[in-house]
């Protein structure tokens, strides 16, 4: 009886010492063994994690991209001016040298009814013939629909190039604190690793202290837990020493980090808490999907009206000197004329009317006629209807994945605040009990496993707390992304 209690006894002063030194060296990293890494401040990190991202990069440069063609767009509808010199030919006979050609000057503005200007003649050795100023404009016609698509298709573009530089770096965000998250999870595994291996060791040092052989069932079990869970820590550790370095650098910073690193150290006490977004405050027709379907009904509803199946225009002018028909005797003329399309059928007319001339006004007619442009013109009605059916399909589609996703959203959301909830008690009731056990253990009421326990515990729990509050950063990332941002548009 007495041998027995002095093995009790043994065991017990044998299990405090060797607690303590397992404690220093194995659970929470000895300090005489720790790295010297000291984490950078969350926001240091974000703001690096940003600049390197590659695709945000990528689309800034596309963006101006965008912006050159945007310009060049307006250019291309806007105000044009044009000089010509025409063709100069030079001719020699009996001695003598013979130059002509034909300078003109068109000057046009689109956002005008297409209204053009252009003046030009006949220059030639034997002198000026034919000066001709003509103003022309279109009275019925696409050209000022079209124009108009044109510069809204620019500016949407545009937009849509701002629109995918906002949501990258919302992503780049999400993507650094679940990187983030990724590294403090792996934190906690290693904690509980740390924790199986703490406890199966006591295991075994009581399987050792009871007596029994090395080749029994009993030992070689424990023995087998004991190096399982240490190849699980070292594991642990040089993961997370791999993962941490990858992070750093991915943020722009080379690092030097070793195993011994006491990494609840490098847990961030700098996370922001956010207020949780309500994604019932935003427009439905904020929603990307939404605006995108509405947009291009909008435009394509102008592409469709802009066609026309008559078109009109016109032209005036006044010519000097007009030589009609090769006479050699020229005089002016005021000119006008008249083109239009009916379908498959082009017209044309024009009068040039003599001023202050004995001669009377000459008329030219033209006329084409396309049958097939008449049978196609009731097929492409019909293309338009089908086509304007399927748009608004879309719309209905888009309405309907914005109903699901605000489902989906704030399901999402009540289980981040469920579980940042459950969180807090748990830590709040691990953190109390810790403290008081601190105490009790001190007293020596308690066993040394059951106040590291404690600790451990409210340990986990705490680095829980800070990942809630990453995964709320993350969920209204993923919220902002879902909705049009409309300070864009200004």
């Amino acid at each position: 009886m007495n041998t027995n209690r002095r093995k009790i006894t043994l065991f017990s002063t044998y299990k405090i010492s060797f607690l303590s030194l397992l404690v220093l060296t194995v659970c929470f990293s000895s300090k005489a063994f720790a790295s010297d890494f000291k984490p950078m401040k969350t926001e240091e990190l974000l703001l690096s994690y940003i600049e390197n991202d590659s695709e945000l990069k990528n689309l800034i440069i596309a963006a101006e991209k965008t912006q050159l063609s945007y310009d060049s767009t307006q250019i291309d509808n806007g105000f044009d001016i044009s000089l010509s010199s025409g063709n100069i030919s030079i001719s020699t006979k009996d001695g003598g040298t013979k130059i002509s050609a034909k300078p003109s000057v068109t000057a046009s503005l689109p956002q005008y009814q297409n209204l053009n200007l252009s003046a030009g003649a006949d220059v030639g050795s034997d002198g000026v013939k034919n000066t001709k100023l003509s103003v022309g404009v279109d009275i019925l016609s696409e050209n000022a629909a079209n124009r108009e698509i044109s510069l809204l298709k620019a500016e949407r573009n545009l937009l849509e190039s701002k629109r995918k530089i906002q949501n990258q770096a919302i992503a780049a965000e999400s993507a650094f604190y679940n990187e983030l998250k990724s590294l403090l999870s792996s934190t906690t595994s290693l904690i509980q690793a740390q924790l199986s291996l703490y406890s199966d060791t006591i295991d075994f040092e009581s399987v050792k202290a009871k007596g029994y052989n090395k080749t029994s069932s009993t030992y070689v079990m424990a023995e087998m837990k004991v190096k399982s869970d240490e190849h699980k820590v070292e594991s642990g550790k040089r993961s997370l020493v791999h993962d941490y370095v990858v992070f750093y650098k991915k943020c722009g910073y080379d690092i030097s980090i070793d195993a011994n690193q006491d990494f609840t150290k490098l847990v961030p006490s700098d996370i922001p808490l956010v207020q949780a977004l309500n994604i019932s405050d935003f427009a439905q027709d904020d929603y990307s999907t939404v605006e995108a379907a509405k947009w291009n009904y909008k435009i394509n509803s102008m592409q469709r009206s802009a066609k026309r199946f008559v078109t009109l225009s016109a032209n005036a002018g006044y010519t000097f000197n007009n030589t009609i028909g090769g006479s050699s005797t020229g005089y002016d003329t005021l000119d006008a004329g008249l083109s239009s399309k009916i379908g498959g059928l082009s017209l044309g007319a024009g009068i040039n009317i003599p001023v202050a001339a004995d001669a009377g006004p000459s008329f030219n007619l033209s006329f084409s006629v396309s049958p097939n442009a008449f049978r196609k013109t009731s097929i492409d009605s019909k293309v338009n209807d089908l086509n304007e059916k399927q748009d608004l399909l879309s719309i209905e589609s888009a309405i309907t994945a914005y109903e699901t996703a605000v489902v989906d959203t704030q399901q999402k959301l009540e289980d981040i605040l469920w579980e940042k909830n459950s969180n807090q008690e748990t830590y709040k009731m691990y953190a109390a009990a810790e403290k008081n056990m601190a105490g009790w253990y001190k007293q020596g009421i308690i066993s040394e496993s059951q106040y590291l326990s404690s600790k451990v515990n409210a340990q986990l729990y705490e680095i829980k707390l800070v990942i809630n509050a990453i995964d709320l950063i993350v969920y209204n990332n993923n919220v902002k992304k879902m909705f049009v941002d409309r300070n864009l548009e200004n």
